[in-house]
């Protein structure tokens, strides 16, 4: 009777253990969570250094080594990379009239925020020649039409009918029929050499950040001060702000 009894007990015993055993998933099985292979996102975001502004526009890749390389583009001064395998990258930030960044990146299975600055290619010197430039052309403007002057004078680096520097544009003289004539009447009549506003120089930093008021023009003028005759007018408009029209 005894021996029965403890029988009973290690069958008893037997069952509960296989129970257990079978309630738990097997290896392989599609309802067990993932392990080592976490998918993780990368969003940043991309400031000038100097002024603080978001970039408009860019691009950023991310490489590893082995692997594909990932890249997307910066908008209103934001990125992000989406289901990144854990490893080490390589983060690559290009953006116009700005130095290249380059930085190392650790990927986890937990998601990741940064925030990075990009330099100006330009010396702090070439940003006050240029803002000098905006407030003797359009002091009298409103803001959007200042930094559209700006725009035009950094659209015209990446032309190629123009110089490829920032004193090149603003200096530029061209000789024709003898005669010598300037991109920019505040060179030919010194006031350039005023000081700048301070409007002013807010106007350069967001046209370097890439806002565009002026719709990728390259020129302008004022049609109440330039007579029918002008070469200026022949030139395919692209907006009006102000008392400027701006041109390609």
């Amino acid at each position: 009777m005894r021996q029965l009894s403890m029988l009973s007990i290690i069958l008893l015993v037997a069952i509960i253990l296989g129970g257990c055993l079978n309630a738990l998933p097997p290896t392989g099985d599609p309802s067990s969570p993932p392990t080592g292979g976490a998918k993780a996102s990368l969003t940043g975001t991309v400031q000038d250094a100097r002024s603080g502004l978001k970039l408009w526009d860019g691009q950023a890749t991310l490489t590893r080594s082995g692997g594909p390389s990932h890249s997307t583009s910066i908008k209103g001064g934001v990125f992000e990379f989406q289901n990144l395998a854990p490893g080490t990258y390589t983060l690559t930030i290009n953006a116009l009239h700005y130095k290249q960044l380059q930085k190392q990146v650790v990927v986890t299975g937990a998601n990741i925020t940064i925030s990075e600055k990009l330099t100006p290619i330009f010396s702090a010197a070439e940003l006050d020649l240029l803002a000098r430039l905006v407030h003797a052309e359009a002091k009298g403007e409103s803001y959007e039409g200042q930094v559209a002057v700006a725009a035009t004078v950094l659209n015209r680096l990446v032309h190629p009918d123009y110089p490829n520097s920032l004193e090149g544009v603003i200096y530029q003289v061209i000789v024709s029929g003898g005669r010598r004539y300037y991109q920019y009447e505040p060179v030919l009549n010194g006031a350039i050499k005023s000081p700048a506003s301070q409007t002013a120089k807010d106007a350069v930093a967001d046209a370097l950040a890439g806002w565009d008021p002026s719709r990728g023009a390259t020129g302008f003028f004022a049609p109440a001060k330039v007579g029918s005759g002008s070469w200026v007018w022949t030139r395919t408009p692209t907006v009006t702000i102000g008392n400027h029209r701006f041109f390609k």
